[in-house]
């Protein structure tokens, strides 16, 4: 994944990412990553039908259960 920079502040976002993106970063299904949205579990975007993510978010999400956050 690439970083894509804005031409009206100059910074660089990355792209956000999709539910299969986030299945294969935590070795789970599909279908448990959507389960979690649901449940609002885990940090997401809703634009329409679509559940989208942010990769920092995910990884400090990940961080937090790693060091045993009970959510």
């Amino acid at each position: 994944m690439q970083a894509t920079a804005s031409a009206e502040t100059g910074t660089r976002t990355a792209p956000l990412l999709f539910a299969t993106d986030v299945a294969e970063m935590i070795g789970m299904r599909v279908d448990y990553v959507y389960r979690l949205c649901r449940e609002d579990a885990i940090p997401h975007l809703r634009l329409g039908r679509s559940y989208r993510f942010i990769g920092a978010e995910i990884e400090n999400w990940l961080k937090e259960k790693q060091r045993g956050d009970g959510r």
